[in-house]
């Protein structure tokens, strides 16, 4: 997480750094992302950078955690649309970030992003995350009417690996391994394996 000095920054100079930051993370992946580049495009000393973030991998995390807050909100929103239906929420999510990664300029931001989280097993509703509360709100709209679940912690449990099958069928559109009506169908097959379940019935 950034460190108080960057958080206290006036909003524009906050602003220019971040989009340094974005700049170089859409160009590059994290491995070869550099700090040096970070400062020339932000225009502040090298020293100013460890002020305000405690190396590379966090600036690089403060990036990712402002994405994923912003996909937690667009998420929470197409749940209540949907009328608490996760399945169609994790379709929408996936249609959306395709489209927005089909702007040119966004195509490797949102492919490393996606690619690091994965990397490091980062979630839409990782605890680290910093809006925690809309976790808490997102499992509450959930219809579970339907689902044979016997806590809480099942529902966390089946978004969790509902939101890893978007994300990984995201990235293989996103880095043209599948096009994206393939990877939709690819997507809707393991939802209805997931709603049916793998294990014979046994009455």
């Amino acid at each position: 997480m950034p460190k108080e000095t960057f958080i206290n920054l006036p909003e524009a100079k906050k602003d220019k750094i971040t989009n340094a930051i974005l700049k170089e993370f859409a160009r590059e992946s994290f491995n070869k992302a550099s700090i040096s580049n970070i400062i020339k495009e932000a225009e502040i000393p090298r020293g100013s950078f460890y002020q305000y973030f405690e190396d590379k991998e966090d600036a690089i995390r403060y990036i990712i955690d402002s994405f994923l807050e912003n996909e937690q909100k667009e998420l929470l929103g197409f749940l209540v649309e949907s009328k608490g239906d996760i399945f169609e929420t994790s379709l929408r999510l996936f249609e959306r970030l395709v489209e927005k990664s089909e702007e040119k300029e966004k195509l490797k931001l949102y492919k490393n992003i996606l690619e690091e989280s994965r990397k490091n097993n980062i979630s839409i509703f990782n605890k680290n995350s910093r809006e925690k509360n809309i976790r808490e709100d997102f499992i509450k709209y959930i219809n579970v009417d339907n689902f044979d679940i016997k806590s809480k912690e099942d529902i966390k449990d089946i978004v969790k690996l509902l939101m890893i099958l978007t994300r990984n069928t995201t990235i293989n559109v996103i880095s043209k391994k599948i096009e994206k009506e393939e990877g939709k169908k690819e997507l809707l097959k393991q939802f209805e394996i997931l709603k049916r379940g793998i294990l014979k019935n046994k009455d």
